[in-house]
């Protein structure tokens, strides 16, 4: 059975992600500061001892807040990703795949919403568009990303960012708790529906996505990790053109 990491294993996306992959690989779970897990990515020579042997990293592990301040973002969020980039190459791992998130070009949704949200708005970002990150959270993941395109150049390591959307702990776009979201936006509770419509993803569809780039050998590339939905804004192609994948759920 191959052997896996996954950083976050106990955070929104990563408990249920952890609960699909262990049917099929052995997990090493890894997070921050949690005793229930093999290593905390800010401890690089735990991170070192437990990537002995997996094949594969799955690095979702962070501070999530599009506000985060610096010091968040420097010492845990960057600095563990290159702690997780590092200590897989040492160890000889085949694969990351790298959490992104849209906030790495996330100007393009601050200065046209609320508009990108209805249907037959006409823009649809694709993944070649250059970095415009909409707060430091945004630059870390422009950061992840950056990495893993040198880790991959330089040393053969395969490297999928994903650039997630909108992945919620209760797996629905029309849950009561889309009303607190958004905050780093000047939306009605109305428009943050509207905008979760456009950006969501389902737990079992990031599952699926991460089992097609784990099925795939490709050396670099970036993917948005959003639905089929209806008003959608960011290009869902590159991941049916390089990972053959499409997600089965959408709001429509």
């Amino acid at each position: 059975m191959p052997k896996i990491a996954v950083t976050g294993s106990n955070g929104t996306i990563g408990a249920r992600l952890c609960a699909d992959l262990a049917k099929d690989y052995e997990l090493v779970r890894i997070d921050l500061n949690d005793a229930d897990v093999n290593a905390d990515v800010r401890d690089f020579d735990a991170m070192l001892a437990a990537l002995k042997n997996c094949e594969s990293v799955i690095h979702l592990a962070g501070i999530v807040a599009v506000g985060a301040d610096w010091e968040s973002v420097y010492h845990t969020n960057i600095g563990g990703t290159y702690n997780v980039y590092e200590a897989a190459r040492r160890n000889g791992v085949k694969r990351i795949v790298f959490a992104s998130s849209t906030h790495c070009i996330g100007m393009h949704e601050v200065q046209n919403a609320p508009a990108i949200y209805e249907p037959g708005f006409g823009r649809v970002v694709g993944t070649d568009e250059p970095y415009r990150p909409d707060g430091l959270y945004g630059v870390w993941k422009a950061f992840g990303e950056t990495l893993g395109r040198y880790y991959s150049d330089e040393y053969g390591m395969q490297v999928a960012c994903i650039r997630i959307g909108s992945i919620t702990q209760a797996d629905d776009p029309r849950d009561e708790s889309v009303r607190k979201s958004s905050e780093w936006l000047n939306l009605t509770e109305e428009q943050k529906f509207k905008r979760y419509a456009a950006t969501w993803m389902s737990q079992r569809d990031f599952a699926r996505l991460v089992r097609a780039i784990l099925a795939r050998d490709v050396p670099y590339a970036v993917v948005f990790g959003v639905g089929d939905n209806l008003t959608r804004f960011w290009d869902l192609e590159p991941g049916r053109a390089i990972y053959a994948f499409w997600p089965q759920d959408g709001v429509r």
